[in-house]
Order: structure tokens, then sequence, then C-alpha cells
């Protein structure tokens, strides 16, 4: 066994056409950034903010205003929901840009998505030909819901980057190097940084997958090694620099909470339900697969005999991601209640297993149904930009016939943008199967992923930008409405959505026994109306000033709100609780005219 504890080098059956130490300046790489830059740095603030971008902003917003960067905070309260990775990238941004705006917010995750692509590239020419690295590579950023969430300012993208990155590190260094202090440091640095953007899922994949990888393959020098402890100690001290600080200023239940996810962790596993647990049990890997598409297909190929027999040189990249993602999914798919985007960081494990064998099926010469699996892959993806080509660029003359609103949101120019760019993408795929060359079949990866980016940023972010709803202007007008030297309170924590539209601080105040409030603070106060969370009874009169959808779709009936309000006489500090009576509650919300006005117009309000 070679000094460090490595049995076996995977780099001694590399490709023939990989050299150690130069991948990095192949041409695939700028090829690469050029997709990632075009289909994600672009129409990146044309989508209001949406999800938990406004909760995470927030946090980085009090950062600024409090100079804390230890405590995540909302409306100045502690809020141990999660480690503040995430938000401080926003910052960061923030001063690369000049300020906290919505570009700050989703530069990070967008970030991400780029150096996961170009990760992606550079562990998979360790064992592919440039070709396979590049479809690996390619296929991640266009996956469907990839571009979904990896341009939105939430903390999956950095989660995943990290995750990815310590897999990728701690595998290439036991595969192919001898120092497995290197491994171990490298691995566990950005496991703990994983830690940091999302919480224990991150660092507990880390540990599980490797441990698990190296007791099946009986490697327990590398495993029980003075290196691996080296890798925990540093774990132990990236985790430490925040975490202490985080004790000290708060207590250990905030430092318990900020890595258990608290009720939501809990709720992922009611089992109440069996017919429902049965249902996700059956669809989750089925929605997984969808979620991954169009490149999902190209997993079937490892059901055939043909192909597990040419894994060839590849056999250990092959063996160490089927045991993440065989680790790692049974964790997502028990869950009663677990959704796709909990998977989405093993999506880069995912991704050179599809290069792979897109790969193995272009080198084949047979002609059998298996081997043809690429071929028929152009074919079909061809048929279906053709398609999309038709739809898209027809849009303008039939939606208005059919009345479908969604088609409203592509313009008459872009239609025919896009069906000149589908003809392109058909001319390219159908030119790379004439020949079995290599960078022909590139054009065909790239026509396919380009075309895959052009359709998510231009029609899909079209539609959602049409549908999607922006209180910015109602809350501006409520901003603006409160007198100078009056404040805002909220009864009980506010929407993030709301507080950060709103952009001053709002003060919270704790309502009393029963959700009963009796007094506020100010004149002006505000609460939020959630499904899951009952609302506060308001135990005084007052008026309705607005109600501010915060729903991510606009809606005559939104379902997630905040309702502003104002007391009709001040309270006296001195006075007794006033009893909740049917006389002296105001209903929850405005009457019926004002809601009506204030839906069809929502920067309308009632003095």
């Amino acid at each position: 066994m070679p000094k460090g504890g490595f049995a076996g080098s995977a780099c001694l059956t590399a490709p023939a056409d990989a050299r150690p130490g130069t991948a990095w300046r192949e041409v695939e790489l700028l090829l690469l950034a050029a997709l990632v830059l075009g289909v994600y740095f672009t129409r990146l603030t044309d989508l209001t903010i949406r999800g938990e971008e406004s909760r995470w902003a927030r946090v980085a917003h009090e950062m600024i205003d409090t100079g804390d960067w230890i405590v995540p905070r909302q409306q100045g309260e502690p809020f141990p929901d999660r480690p503040p990775l995430n938000s401080w990238a926003m910052i960061l941004a923030s001063r690369l840009i000049g300020e906290l705006d919505l570009a700050a917010i989703r530069l990070p995750a967008v970030t991400a998505t780029l150096l996961i692509t170009l990760a992606i590239y550079l562990y998979s020419r360790v064992f592919l030909s440039r070709f396979g690295a590049l479809a690996a590579a390619a296929a991640y950023p266009t996956m469907a819901q990839v571009l979904h969430l990896g341009r939105v300012g939430e903390s999956d993208s950095l989660l995943t980057l990290f995750l990815a990155a310590a897999l990728f590190s701690w595998h290439h260094g036991f595969a192919c190097r001898r120092d497995a202090r290197l491994a171990w440091i490298a691995g566990y640095a950005l496991a703990a940084l994983a830690g940091l953007a999302k919480g224990p899922q991150g660092p507990i994949y880390f540990v599980a997958i490797t441990t698990i990888y190296l007791a099946c393959r009986r490697e327990w020098r590398f495993l029980f090694s003075s290196a691996h402890l080296a890798g925990i100690g540093v774990f132990a001290a990236i985790i430490g620099l925040w975490q202490l600080p985080f004790y000290w200023e708060l207590d250990a239940t905030s430092a318990r909470a900020v890595w258990s996810e608290g009720a939501e962790m809990g709720s992922r596993f009611d089992y109440s339900h069996p017919w429902k647990v049965l249902w996700h049990w059956v669809s989750y890997p089925l929605e997984i697969l969808i979620c991954m598409m169009p490149w999902s297909f190209m997993l079937s190929l490892f059901a055939a005999r043909w192909f597990r027999a040419r894994i060839g040189a590849a056999r250990g990249m092959v063996g160490f991601l089927l045991t993440a993602i065989a680790v790692a999914f049974p964790t997502c798919w028990l869950p009663a209640h677990s959704r796709t985007r909990y998977f989405m960081s093993l999506y880069p494990c995912v991704a050179p297993l599809i290069g792979l064998a897109i790969e193995r099926c272009w080198e084949a010469h047979e002609q059998g149904w298996w081997q043809r699996g690429w071929d028929r892959f152009l074919v079909a993806g061809a048929a279906l930009i053709a398609g999309a080509g038709l739809f898209v660029g027809t849009i303008p003359i039939w939606s208005g016939l059919a009345r479908f609103d969604a088609g409203q949101a592509v313009s008459p120019g872009f239609a025919l943008v896009y069906v000149l760019v589908a003809v392109g993408a058909v001319a390219a795929i159908l030119w790379s199967r004439q020949r079995r060359e290599e960078r022909r079949a590139q054009f065909g990866v790239l026509a396919i992923a380009g075309f895959m980016g052009l359709t998510y940023t231009g029609v899909v972010v079209s539609i959602q930008i049409r549908n999607s709803n922006d209180p910015s202007a109602a809350v501006a007008a409520i901003r603006d409405l409160i007198p100078p030297g009056e404040r805002l309170v909220s009864l009980e924590p506010v929407h993030h959505l709301f507080a950060y539209y709103y952009d001053q601080p709002i003060e919270l105040q704790k309502v009393g026994k029963g959700n009963a409030a009796t007094r506020t603070a100010g004149r002006y106060f505000c609460y939020a109306i959630d499904p899951a969370f009952e609302p506060p009874k308001i135990a005084f009169e007052w008026d309705c000033v607005a109600e501010v959808s915060c729903d991510r779709t606009r809606s005559s009936h939104p379902l997630t709100k905040v309702v502003v309000g104002r007391r009709r006489t001040l309270m006296s500090e001195a006075s007794s609780e006033i009893e909740l009576s049917e006389e002296s509650t105001a209903a929850i919300g405005p009457p019926d005219a004002v809601r009506a006005a204030f839906d069809s117009n929502p920067s309308a309000m009632r003095k």
C-alpha cells in the first residue's frame, strides 16, 4: 500500500487524453463558464424577490445595521434557525455591488452554480474524456430543478457547492494522491462550510459517505489515521470560529437550535396518514428523475449489462458516487414530508454518472438498442426543441385567440429569436450525429444545454414575472403613510417579505395569553396571517389600513398576508387590559368594500 494509506490509484487508468494538472486550461471550461453566465447571470433581478430570499436578506440587513455578524436576527431578536453563511455571502456581494439589493442577494447563488459546474468538469476529467466531462458538467446547470433553485438567493446552492467540493476533493485525494492529510483536511474544511451554509445536512453526508465507502473497501488504515483526526480538527476549528462566539452571545439552547431546524424537522416524520406516506415513497424517486430532466434519461443505461462491462477506468468514480447517492437518498426519501430540493445537494454526484453514460454510449460501435441510447437522445432532443420552437414562436398568434394569459408574457420579438435559436440548435444536434468526432459530439451536448437554459431564462422566467406578486409599492405607501415620529409595531413576527420591503425597523411585540393583543407600543401595528398559524385576536378598537399579500404569486384572495392597522384611541400605559368581547373586537382584516378595493389596487389603503 502506498504511503498515506491509499490502495491503488484510479489516476493510473485515467483517460488517454488526461494530463494531470492541465484540465483547468482546457477550452471546455470556458464553454461551460459561458453557458452558466448566459443562463444564470442574465435577467438576474427581473423576477421579484421570492421564497426564503427575503428572510436571509433581512438577516444580512440587520447584521449590517448592528455590526453583529455572529447572531442572525429578525426584527432585532435572535433568529437561531440556521447558520449565517448565506447572509454573510449576501453582505460580501453587497460590498462588491455597493448596496444590498436584489443583485447582491442572488449573486452568491448564481456564483455557486458556476463554481459547481466547473468543479464537476475538473473532477470528472480525472476519470472521463473531455467529451464525457463536458457532458457531465453541462448537465448539472441545465437540470430542471437546478434552473429553478440555482438562481435564487436561498442556501441550497451554497450547500450544494460546498458538499460537492468536499466529496470531490476528498475522493480525488483518495484516488490520485499519496498525502492522506490533504484529502481529509480539504474534505472536512469544505464540509464545515457546507454546515455553515445550511446546518447539519452537509457535514453528516460527508462523514457518512466517506466512512461507509472506506468500510466497504476495507480501507481501515485510511479511515483510522492521524490524517483523519487532522481533518476533524480543521472542521471543529472552522465551526468553532462562529459557534463559540454565538454561544457566548446567546446560550446553549440557541446554539443547539441553530443545528436542529426545530419543528420543521419533526414535521417531516409525520406518518399519521399511511396512504399519503406510501404515495410519497412511490412518487419521490420519479419526482427526482423529473427534477433532473432531460439528462436523467441517460441513467437508464446503468441497467444494461454491456454498459456496466464498459465502465472500465471510471469504476472507482462510479463506486464512490453510487455510495454517496445510496447513503443520502434514504434520508430524503423516507421522511413522509420530504421535498425534492433536499436531495439537490447530491445532483453534482449524479452529473458525472450522466457524463459517463453519454461518453460510453457515444464510444460504442455496436448498433443495438442500448448502445444507440445517446443517438436516440439527440434525435428526441431535436424533435422536442423543434416542437418548443413552434409552440413559442406561434404564441403571439394564438394566445390572444385562446386567451392564454401566460402566453402574453412572451413578446413577438423574443418569440422570433427563440425560433431562430431552436432552428440553430436542431441543426447543431443533427450535425453532431454525422461523424464520430469529439468536437461534433460536444456541439450536440452544448446545443441541448443552451436551449434548456434559454427556455427557462426566456420563457419560464417571463411567465413567472407576469404572475409574480410584487408588494413593494403597497409597502412603500404604508411606510409613507405613517407620520414622522411614529413607529410600526408587529404583533408577533411579521412576514419577512413585508419586513424586507418596509426596509425600516419594525418593533416586535409579543401577544398575551390566548393569543390576544390588548395593547400596542405604537399607534400603527401589523400582524401576519398565515394558514399554518392562528392570527392574534385584537382586543381594542382599530381601523384596518391595508392588507398586503405575501404570497409568491398574485391572487385576489391571498393565503399569506400582512394586515396593517391603526388604533382608534391611544391607550394609557397604566390602563388595565381590555377584555376581549364581541363589541370591542374588530374583525380580522378590512371590511368587504375595502378588501375589494385593495385587491384591485395593492397600493390602495383606508385611512
